[in-house]
């Protein structure tokens, strides 16, 4: 196995979080450690709220970019910027200019992500409450952002989690795990970010619908 990988889950909201949160780190880590490497995935100990500078009122939405500085400059603080990847999650509506919302989007300079769940539910579409497809759509949008701070990029495979999705239905289509391609790409990026250490430009993000 590649040497281990420490992943930390940020709880932004409680509502639609606190209550899937333990199942999930867990589902995550089975899931990366599927893929031949050593996982530690952790829970962060309290919930993180956005500052409200991240919300834009016309559109009534978190813009995705801001929460991911605002979580960098949290733990840049407290010494684990660098040494972590970490993953916000809200019960949010977010977005990112060009865009009419996002999933989720990623950092991989900061190895920052946030996941904005709003859409993700059921119930925004009309539909009834499922707690189940909630959460397997959460997961396969942490892990997708989680692909992408390891430097993995979209995916043509329609089952990969690394696949784009454009909609919910989208998110459904796919599988919560990483197809053999990229699993194969993922080990081999991760030796090298073991043995080497690679610079983008500070403005470098990947998101996704």
């Amino acid at each position: 196995m590649s040497s281990n990988l420490r992943v930390v889950l940020v709880p932004l909201t409680s509502f639609g979080v606190l209550e899937y949160i333990d199942y999930l780190s867990s589902r995550v880590r089975d899931v990366l450690s599927a893929t031949g490497l050593s996982v530690d995935v952790t829970v962060w100990p309290d919930v993180i709220k956005p500052t409200m500078k991240c919300f834009n009122w016309d559109r009534v939405q978190y813009h995705a970019a801001c929460i991911i500085e605002y979580l960098r400059s949290i733990f840049q603080l407290v010494g684990l910027l660098g040494k972590s990847y970490i993953v916000g999650i809200g019960y949010l509506d977010g977005f990112e200019y060009g865009l009419n919302f996002v999933f989720g989007e990623a950092n991989p300079q900061s190895k920052i992500a946030v996941i904005f769940t709003k859409r993700l539910k059921p119930e925004f579409y009309g539909e009834q409450v499922d707690y189940n497809v909630y959460f397997e759509r959460l997961l396969k949008e942490v892990v997708h952002e989680l692909g992408h701070l390891l430097d993995l990029q979209h995916c043509v495979n329609e089952k990969c989690v690394m696949r784009f999705s454009n909609s919910v239905n989208e998110v459904d289509e796919k599988e919560s795990y990483f197809c053999y391609h990229c699993k194969r790409q993922l080990r081999v990026k991760v030796t090298l970010k073991n043995n080497t250490i690679t610079e983008k430009p500070a403005n470098y993000i990947s998101n996704t619908k």
